[in-house]
C-alpha cells in the first residue's frame, strides 16, 4: 500500500472557491464532481439528491481516460433508503465517512460492481442546508487503499454546506417557478375574470378572461388604478372610500361576499357583473383578488323569459277573444237562426202542416251546417285525430287540408304525452302556414324522430328563405311554446336557400 502525502491546504482552499463559482452555473452537479474529483485525484464519483424518502443519483463522473461505464450504470439506476449502502449510511449519520475495501462490503448494493471496476476505497460526505438538513450526498471512489488526510474532512464539511445550501436555493427557486407557472396556468385558464390589486388600488394582475370581458390587453391594465379602469365614474368615489375605510378599520363589509355591481368596458359601455373580493394571504400591505363574472347573458335570458311570459299571456287573451268572436260570428249565429226557424215551424204547424215540414227540413239542414262548423272549429283548437290516434293520423289529416304538398318521412310508432304531441302538431301546422304564405314554393318535407330523449320535429322547404324567428309572431309564439316544455326551436333560413324549422321537445 502506498502512502498518500498530506493534502495541500492551499489546494483545498482553491477548490472551495472553484466549487463556489461552479454552483452559480447551470448543470452544476456534473461540474462540481469534475472539479473535486480532478483536484483530489479520485477515479469516479456520484452526486445523490434526496427525493421524498429516498436517495436518487443526480449525476455521475469518471476521471479522464478511465472507463467505469458498468459501475456508473449500476449507480444511476439505484435508489437508496436511509442507512442503505454508503450514501444511505452517511445520510442517516449526517457526517463524512471513509470506507476501505469498498468492493468487499457485502452490505453495499454496488459492492460487486465496484470490485469488478477495481474501485477499492470510497469517501462520502453529506450536503447540508440550514433549513432542510441533508440535501444530498457526494461520494468518490479510488483504487488506492489509504486513509484520507485530516484536512480533507474539514474541506468536505465546508463543501457539503456550500453545495447543500446551493441545492436548497435551487429547490426553493424551482418551487417558486413551479408555483408561478401553476398560478399563471390557473389565471390563464380561468373562465371568470380575475383582477389582483394592491392596497392603493393599483392593478397587479389581469387575467385573459378579464382582458376579453373588459377589452384591455394585460399590459394596458397592469399598473393602472382599478377604479379608473373598470368601475363606472358614478361609482368610483364610493369604491375608493370603501377601500380606505377597510385599510383604516380592518372591518370588511363586502369581502368574501358575492355582490352584483356595474362594470365598465374599455369603450365606456356599462354592464352587470357579479363580484367577489378576497384578501390574499401575503405579508405586508394588503393585496386583494377580485373575481368577476359578466351577467349580461343571464340578464338578457331573464328579460327574454319575462318577455316570453308576457307574450304567452297576451297570446292567451288574444286566442280567447278570437274563439269568442268565431263562435259569435259562426256557430252561435247559426244556432240563433235555427231557433227562429223552429219558432216559425211551431207557428205554422196547426194551420199548414206541409209548410211546417218544409221549415223543419230547413232547420235540420241548418243544424247539420252548425254541427260541421263546430266540428271544424274544434279541429282548429285541437284535432280529434291527434287525441285519438297520435301524430301520424293528425299529419295525414293535415296533409289533406294543407295548401302545399306535404311529404312526410318515417314517423315513430309510439305515442307521446299529449302536451308533446300537441306542441309537435302546432309546430308543423304553423311552419306549413308560413311555407304557403311566404316561401314561394308549393312543397315541404316533414320529419319526426326521437333523438336523445327528445322528439325532433323538422319542416323544410326549398323556397326563398329569409325567415326571421324574432320578427314573425307565429314563430316567436312557437318558441315560447317550446320554452314552456323545456324544448327549443331553431330556424335556419339563408336568403335564397330555403327554410328549416326544427323543434326539440323533451319526451
Amino acid at each position: 500500500m502506498t502512502q498518500r502525502p498530506a493534502a495541500d491546504v492551499a489546494l483545498l482552499l482553491r477548490l472551495e472557491h472553484a466549487v463556489a463559482e461552479i454552483l452559480t452555473a447551470p448543470q452544476a452537479a456534473a461540474a462540481v464532481l469534475d472539479a473535486i474529483g480532478q483536484a483530489l485525484g479520485w477515479s469516479a464519483g456520484a452526486l445523490w439528491q434526496v427525493h421524498g424518502g429516498e436517495l436518487r443519483c443526480a449525476a455521475t463522473w469518471s476521471a479522464p481516460g478511465r472507463d467505469f461505464a458498468a459501475f456508473e450504470a449500476a449507480t444511476r439506476t439505484l435508489t437508496l433508503a436511509p442507512g442503505e449502502g454508503l450514501p444511505g449510511a452517511v445520510w442517516r449519520a449526517g457526517e463524512p465517512a471513509w470506507v476501505r475495501e469498498f468492493g468487499r462490503e457485502a452490505s453495499f448494493p454496488r459492492a460487486a460492481a465496484a470490485a469488478t471496476a477495481g474501485l477499492e476505497a470510497a469517501f462520502c460526505f453529506p450536503l447540508l442546508s440550514a433549513g432542510y438538513g441533508v440535501e444530498g450526498i457526494v461520494e468518490f471512489f479510488t483504487g488506492r487503499l489509504e486513509d484520507p488526510p485530516a484536512e480533507l474532512l474539514g474541506t468536505a464539511k465546508s463543501l457539503g454546506r456550500r453545495i447543500g445550501e446551493a441545492l436548497a436555493r435551487a429547490r426553493a427557486d424551482e418551487a417558486v417557478r413551479r408555483s408561478e407557472a401553476q398560478l399563471r396556468a390557473v389565471l390563464d385558464s380561468a373562465l371568470d375574470c380575475i383582477v389582483i390589486a394592491d392596497a392603493d388600488g393599483t392593478v397587479l394582475e389581469f387575467n385573459p378572461a378579464a382582458c376579453r370581458t373588459f377589452g384591455y390587453a394585460r399590459h394596458e391594465a397592469v399598473g393602472r388604478e382599478l377604479a379608473e379602469l373598470i368601475i363606472p365614474p358614478q361609482l368610483r368615489q364610493s369604491h375608493r372610500q370603501g377601500l380606505q375605510r377597510y385599510l383604516e378599520s380592518q372591518q370588511p363589509r363586502v369581502l368574501d361576499t358575492r355582490v352584483e355591481i356595474t362594470g365598465m368596458r374599455s369603450d365606456g359601455t356599462q354592464f352587470p357583473v357579479e363580484l367577489t373580493i378576497t384578501r390574499v394571504a401575503v405579508e405586508g400591505r394588503p393585496v386583494f383578488s377580485g373575481y368577476l363574472r359578466d351577467l349580461s347573458a343571464q340578464h338578457a335570458a331573464a328579460e327574454e323569459l319575462r318577455a316570453s311570459r308576457r307574450r304567452i299571456m297576451e297570446a292567451a287573451v288574444f286566442e280567447r277573444q278570437r274563439l269568442e268572436r268565431d263562435l259569435h260570428d259562426g256557430a252561435q249565429q247559426r244556432l240563433v237562426g235555427l231557433g227562429m226557424t223552429l219558432a216559425r215551424a211551431r207557428t205554422a204547424l196547426p194551420d199548414s202542416p206541409a209548410r211546417a215540414a218544409a221549415i223543419l227540413d230547413d232547420a235540420i239542414g241548418a243544424l247539420e251546417e252548425a254541427a260541421i262548423e263546430l266540428r271544424n272549429f274544434a279541429r282548429g283548437i285541437h284535432p280529434s285525430s291527434l287525441t285519438r290516434y297520435g301524430i301520424g293520423a293528425a299529419l295525414a289529416d293535415l296533409a289533406r287540408r294543407s295548401p302545399v304538398e306535404l311529404r312526410v318521412g318515417d314517423l315513430p310508432g309510439e305515442r307521446f304525452p299529449a302536451a308533446v304531441e300537441s306542441a309537435a302538431y302546432f309546430v308543423i301546422s304553423e311552419a306549413l302556414t308560413n311555407v304557403a304564405r311566404y316561401s314561394g314554393t308549393d312543397a315541404a318535407l316533414v320529419t319526426v324522430a326521437v333523438e336523445d330523449g327528445r322528439l325532433v320535429v323538422s319542416v323544410a322547404d326549398e323556397g326563398r328563405g329569409g325567415a326571421d324567428a324574432q320578427l314573425g309572431s307565429g314563430l316567436r309564439g312557437l318558441a315560447d311554446r317550446m320554452a314552456m316544455l323545456d324544448g327549443s326551436l331553431e330556424v335556419h333560413s339563408p336568403a335564397g336557400q330555403g327554410t328549416l324549422v326544427r323543434a326539440r321537445i323533451p319526451v
